[in-house]
């Protein structure tokens, strides 16, 4: 727990403060997670730690996540291993939207007035970055390739600054997914397993690799080598058009013609050996 308590400063808007379908505490929970969502732009902690910060169980701490879920003031965001139900990460992130005009609080015209003036200082401070629409989600972006591709990624400045160039070209955490996603099913298992890096797949070729349609890998193997299929004369029994019965007759036939020989032949007869 030692690596997530910081000294981050929490910030707890009037509509959150003031809002009464929520109890104090998941108020002072969104507080923590506003601390924690300053430095990397969105929450990363999972439940353990805050029951743990809290003194509560877990089941609490997703009660009070649930709360703030429920009244729009957290997007929850679930990775799970590709094919299973394993949870791989958690993001939670501060969802900033309109004051809900109907909030039965006594003091609705200050919450209103408080969260204009929130949302200004979020629009009009440049160095609180991790309250802008636009703040650059790197470690989410490179933990989605290493899920993906199978790496092993750090978030370090030489990633960084090709996801930073793309993002100031308007791209958005939804394009970088996809054009893992897309590259990732394309190379992953082929020689271009290799390319499968930041410094390619956020590179010049971005757009184009963002409006690639899905598609099987061209121009390398994925170990499986066609074999020519080898064509053999089957019997005749095995043929669609074999007629059992005609077959079975045509055997009695000619074995009443072999008895019917043998019954000839007269084995009183001395026998030329």
């Amino acid at each position: 727990m030692s690596d997530l308590k910081r000294s981050y400063y929490a910030i707890i808007p009037a509509n959150v403060r003031y809002d009464r379908r929520l109890k104090p505490n998941s108020k002072l929970l969104y507080g923590e997670i506003t601390a924690l969502c300053n430095e990397r732009g969105f929450c990363w902690a999972g439940n353990e730690y805050f029951a743990e910060l809290y003194e509560v169980s877990k089941e609490t701490i997703s009660r009070w996540i649930s709360d703030l879920i429920e009244c729009g003031y957290l997007t929850r965001e679930i990775i799970y291993k590709e094919g299973t139900n394993q949870i791989i990460n958690r993001y939670l992130r501060i969802n900033q939207h309109p004051i809900d005009e109907k909030i039965n609080t006594p003091i609705d015209e200050k919450v209103k007035d408080n969260n204009t003036s929130f949302n200004n200082t979020i629009n009009n401070t440049n160095n609180n970055t991790s309250y802008k629409s636009d703040v650059i989600p790197y470690l989410e972006i490179i933990d989605y390739l290493n899920l993906k591709a199978e790496k092993r990624f750090k978030c370090v400045a030489g990633h960084k600054k090709y996801i930073k160039a793309r993002w100031n070209e308007g791209y958005r955490l939804d394009d970088f997914k996809r054009v893992i996603e897309i590259k990732s099913k394309e190379w992953l298992n082929t020689p271009a397993v290799k390319y499968l890096q930041p410094s390619t797949l956020f590179g010049t070729k971005f757009d184009q690799y963002l409006n690639q349609k899905d598609a099987s890998p061209v121009g390398f193997s994925n170990g499986y080598t066609k074999q020519a299929i080898r064509k053999e004369t089957l019997p005749d029994w095995a043929s669609d058009d074999y007629d059992y019965k005609e077959v079975e007759a045509k055997k009695a036939k000619e074995m009443a013609e072999f008895n019917e020989k043998l019954s000839a032949i007269d084995f009183d007869d001395d026998l030329p050996f």
